[in-house]
């Protein structure tokens, strides 16, 4: 009896932390094995291509890529790893287990050693040092020097906040006053334009060759009458582009007035991200710390052109703020909603929520479900009843979205949205695989599905232990779920483009977690850093060393000036002043055209005509449906014209449009002309 008593006194129940290790390893084998069981059939079942509907015509670039179900399939599965682990955690606390501390040390190091594994695995893997790539686009993205500087970075840190003088010595200079803010502010608006004024471009900069062509045109289609959702698919965003437009309306229908318009909805976009971190830490200072490594790593280059020149996702209008810029705005309205200021009814969150979803189906859908997921994890009673009224508030705010968009196209077009065109492109590039590549098995994807499972379980812990901040829990366990569900612009094209577009959701769960290990660090004075904390502050020196990169915001402001662009100039197929020569020689003002050459409702509006193409440009149609529907379309709105370019054209293009009863109207080197007149 003595014996049973003694060993029960050398047992203790397992702290939510110490579960949250424990089950790392278990959950992630089970999630391993029941991705690779259920994940195809999973696949075949949902994402299969209906009979009959491939990308077409075969062999063209516009046109590449393979459908993959059983990849869909198992992105799908694995997202039940993360909910497995914070759910361990979860009822790990309400019964927990009661072990001897030698074997909670144990099994917490097996835990902690997994995670070391599994990170060094996927960065050597992106430096193509483990496994080799054939088939994919995967280029080093942290070289050696930055890992060892960051490395002496996150070592400098963690010394810092161990030391109880340090974090005394920096909260008595940093004291909260309003010129503090007001200088902090500054300061960030500053960062932020530095980087968005590479994005501001002029006409004569432009040229032929701007990046952004294929989302100009979308506010150029809305400005010549069509309406997105309803006879017009818009490639990236549904509602951007009417702010887009608007500004072209207003100030004048020129690169430039876009630009701005563009640049500045990305720049009130990230300034929303500063305002939640501030709300959080409480401190101008620490926000502003905190949000120069979130800008920066969201900012990084990868891709190399021509003169040494980096290409960063500011340059992009499809990522910044296409994608981007509604996510974080509703981030800052459900950070300042569980802060207990407005939005205060949980119905408005979800209809802004909703809407951002409907403007960008891919980001906005996560943003979404972070929300409901944030809003979950902050509840103070998880009854049925509470349960079913915040998933009441989440259709209410669906609904209400809906018939907002639906309300924004009675008025526009005298129709209802179509459930079809908000669906269009993510079943092209989901279901059918449109220019897919196959996921490497190692790589730094896996770094940002560990940084977004941490923040889920650190939230689920901070749950379970009854940590008073409830909006630090919230927003890590949005930035968790954000992170991962915006994972799928990855998983279709695994190249490296994409992964650092996906950097920022990155960051910002990167520096919420840094608030957890600097909060823990600075309150346990002498205490080791566990493997978890230094990861996290590897990542955050990671983002430090990506300042490098920081454009010079004078540098670029006599750029503007002096019309040059951000990239230099590069050959281009599709010559903008020719296409619109062309069509002005084959067409007479007031005639109702499709121009499915690139910006081809910006010529229908520069020349008086009226474009009635429902898609953007050519490369926009890849499956005979597709084209088939844009003949039809053509017809029912009585236009004659087809116009096209001669680049990514087929012959079976050019076959469909003669059985459709069309013949050659017109045609020179690079473009040409046909009609059913």
């Amino acid at each position: 009896m003595a014996t049973v008593v003694a060993a029960r006194r050398r047992v203790r129940a397992l702290r939510p932390g110490e579960t949250a290790w424990i089950a790392l390893l278990p959950c992630a084998l089970l999630t391993f094995l029941t991705v690779m069981a259920l994940g195809p059939p999973l696949g075949h079942a949902l994402f299969e291509p209906p009979s009959g509907e491939a990308l077409w015509p075969p062999g063209l670039p516009s046109t590449a890529g393979d459908a993959d179900p059983v990849k869909r399939g198992r992105f799908a599965v694995m997202l039940l790893g993360p909910a497995l682990l914070a759910a361990s955690v979860l009822l790990g606390a309400r019964r927990p287990l009661r072990l001897a501390p030698s074997v909670v040390r144990a099994l917490v190091g097996a835990g902690q050693l997994t995670l070391l594994a599994f990170l060094a695995a996927a960065v050597l893997g992106q430096n193509d040092l483990l496994v080799h790539h054939e088939a994919e686009d995967l280029s080093p993205i942290f070289g050696v020097p930055t890992l060892v500087i960051a490395a002496l970075l996150a070592l400098v840190l963690a010394a810092a906040l161990r030391t109880r003088a340090v974090v005394t010595w920096v909260a008595r200079r940093l004291p909260e006053t309003r010129r503090l803010r007001i200088a902090c502010l500054v300061l960030a608006t500053v960062l932020v334009a530095a980087w968005l004024l590479t994005a501001i471009t002029t006409e004569r900069a432009v040229d032929d060759t701007g990046l952004n062509w294929w989302t100009m045109d979308d506010p150029f289609a809305i400005l010549n009458g069509r309406t997105p959702l309803v006879d017009f698919h818009a490639f990236y965003a549904q509602l951007t582009p009417y702010v887009g437009a608007g500004a072209l309306a207003l100030f004048g229908p020129t690169v430039l007035t876009y630009s701005i318009a563009m640049a500045s909805l990305s720049l009130l976009a990230l300034l929303a991200v500063y305002g939640v971190l501030h709300r959080i830490v409480g401190s101008s200072a620490l926000a502003l710390a905190l949000f120069v490594p979130f800008v920066a790593i969201g900012f990084l280059a990868i891709a190399e052109v021509s003169g040494g020149h980096r290409l960063t996702n500011a340059l992009l209008f499809a990522i910044w703020p296409m994608r981007y810029g509604g996510a974080y705005v509703v981030a800052w309205l459900v950070a300042r909603h569980v802060d207990g200021v407005a939005p205060r009814r949980t119905w408005l969150l979800m209809l802004a929520a909703g809407v951002v979803a409907m403007d960008n189906l891919e980001f906005g859908a996560a943003a979404f479900a972070a929300t409901f997921v944030a809003l979950l994890s902050v509840r103070r009673d998880w009854t049925r009843s509470a349960l079913a009224r915040l998933a009441g508030n989440a259709v209410v705010g669906l609904t209400g979205a809906a018939v907002l968009v639906s309300a924004i196209t009675l008025v526009r077009a005298g129709a209802l949205p179509s459930l079809d065109y908000l669906l269009e492109f993510p079943r092209v590039f989901g279901i059918l695989g449109l220019v897919s590549l196959p996921m490497p098995v190692l790589g730094f994807h896996l770094v940002l599905l560990a940084t977004y499972v941490a923040a889920i379980a650190v939230a689920a812990v901070r749950r379970a232990d009854g940590e008073p901040q409830a909006l630090l829990t919230g927003m890590l366990a949005w930035s968790g779920v954000f992170g991962l569900l915006s994972g799928s612009y990855y998983l279709g094209r695994s190249d490296s483009w994409k992964l650092v577009a996906l950097f920022s959701a990155w960051g910002f769960a990167l520096v919420l977690l840094t608030i957890v290990v600097a909060r823990r660090l600075a309150s346990a004075e002498g205490r080791r850093p566990g493997v978890g904390e230094l990861a996290v502050l590897l990542g955050l020196g990671l983002a430090i060393c990506s300042l490098r990169e920081l454009p010079l915001p004078w540098t670029q402001i006599d750029r503007i000036r002096s019309d040059r662009p951000s990239l230099p100039k590069q050959p281009v197929a599709v010559s903008y002043a020719g296409a619109k020569r062309f069509v002005a020689a084959h067409s007479e003002r007031g005639e109702r055209v499709t121009i499915l050459i690139p910006q081809g409702h910006r010529i229908a509006e520069e020349l008086g005509l009226v474009g009635v193409s429902p898609y953007p440009l050519h490369e926009a149609i890849v499956t005979r449906r597709q084209w088939d529907g844009m003949v039809a379309a053509t017809r029912r709105e009585g236009a004659h014209t087809i116009f096209l370019p001669v680049i990514n054209i087929a012959p079976e293009h050019y076959d469909a449009l003669r059985q459709a009863g069309y013949a050659p109207l017109g045609e020179e080197a690079s473009f040409s002309a046909w009609s059913d007149a």
